[in-house]
């Protein structure tokens, strides 16, 4: 069914139905629609998806964000009445420093990062 379909073609499909089932999954089981989600590829060959949804979709969708949003929000420095910086309370004391590490050693323990990328 899918042979006559481009490489972009077939990976938009599957963004659809990626996109659709996390989002069965993250919205309420009742109440809203699921959105339509429709394969798109863009001018450029990009694999895209198109989404609509009604308006009380919309509202949970938009109640689902703003929740994850407050979850991973950092609470406000505390500040003075005159807008100054308020210092965080004193921790313990380190009774020993870390011993300095020699560049090589530091290098050893990052992750390591691809230079190139493979070409599409």
């Amino acid at each position: 069914m899918t042979a006559h379909l481009s490489d972009s073609d077939r990976q938009a499909l599957r963004l659809a139905h990626d996109l659709r089932e996390e989002m069965r999954l993250a919205l309420p089981p009742h109440g809203a629609a699921l959105p339509a989600v429709s394969p798109f590829v863009d001018p450029a060959g990009r694999p895209s998806v198109l989404m609509r949804m009604d308006a009380d979709t919309a509202r949970a969708l938009m109640a689902l964000l703003g929740e994850r949003r407050a979850e991973q929000a950092v609470p406000p420095e505390p500040r003075r009445a005159d807008g100054s910086h308020v210092p965080p309370p004193p921790g313990p004391a380190v009774a020993v420093a870390a011993p300095a590490m020699a560049p090589m050693a530091r290098a050893a323990q990052s992750p390591l990062l691809p230079t190139t990328f493979p070409a599409r």
